[in-house]
C-alpha cells in the first residue's frame, strides 16, 4: 500500500480540507502514519501543481501560488460567463437524480465536481444540505432560482424527468450490486 499516494487520491476527491483523524480512521491507520505519509506527499508535490495544505489538524490539496493567476481568470470566466459543459452536465445530474450526494455525481460523471458544485453554488442554481443518511456529507438540489430560470413550477415539468430518473435510479443500484458482489469476493 503506497500510503500518500491513496491519501492523495482520497484527498483530490474528497475536494474539501479533511481533518487528519477522519483520515487514520479511513485508513485504518494510527495518526503518526497518516503524519509521515503525509510528510511524504508534501515532499513529492514539491515540483507539481498541487501543494499540501495543514491547518489546525486539517490538511487540504492546493494549488501553487504561481497559477493563482491563471486560476483567477478561469473562476471569473465561470462565475460571469455562460454554464460550462462541465456545469450543464452536474447540474443535470443534480435536477434529474437530486438530492445527491457529491460521491455519486462523481461517480456518474467520473471526475471529482467540487470546483464545479461550488460554483453552481455562488450561482444559486443548485443548494446543498446535510445528508440525513450520512450527517458527515451534504446532497445537492435544485434550487428555486434553477426552476425560476426554466421557466418550471417544478422538477417533473423538465423534459422525460420520470424515465431519465428512474434510468438513473437503475444505474446506480446495478452499479452498487456490482461493487458489493466485488467488495464481498
Amino acid at each position: 500500500m503506497n500510503l500518500p499516494n491513496i491519501i492523495e487520491s482520497i484527498l483530490f476527491v474528497y475536494g474539501e480540507p479533511m481533518k487528519i483523524s477522519r483520515l487514520a480512521e479511513i485508513l485504518n491507520k494510527k495518526e503518526s502514519e497518516i503524519k509521515e505519509a503525509l510528510a511524504v506527499l508534501e515532499n513529492n508535490l514539491a515540483e507539481r501543481g498541487l501543494r499540501l495544505t495543514q491547518n489546525n489538524g486539517e490538511v487540504a490539496l492546493t494549488t501553487v501560488s504561481e497559477a493563482s493567476e491563471f486560476i483567477q481568470g478561469l473562476l471569473k470566466e465561470e462565475f460571469s460567463g455562460k454554464l460550462t459543459k462541465a456545469a450543464l452536465e452536474t447540474l443535470a445530474i443534480v435536477a434529474y437524480s437530486g438530492p445527491v450526494p457529491r460521491a455519486e455525481i462523481d461517480f456518474i460523471r467520473g471526475v471529482n465536481s467540487s470546483f464545479t458544485l461550488r460554483n453552481l453554488l455562488i450561482s444559486g442554481l443548485v443548494e446543498r444540505e446535510i445528508n440525513p443518511k450520512d450527517r458527515r456529507t451534504f446532497i445537492y438540489k435544485p434550487s428555486m432560482d434553477f426552476l425560476r430560470f426554466l421557466g418550471l413550477s417544478k422538477l417533473e415539468d423538465l423534459p422525460e424527468y420520470g424515465e431519465f430518473r428512474k434510468s438513473s435510479e437503475d444505474f446506480l443500484r446495478r452499479e452498487t450490486e456490482i461493487n458489493n458482489k466485488e467488495n464481498v469476493e
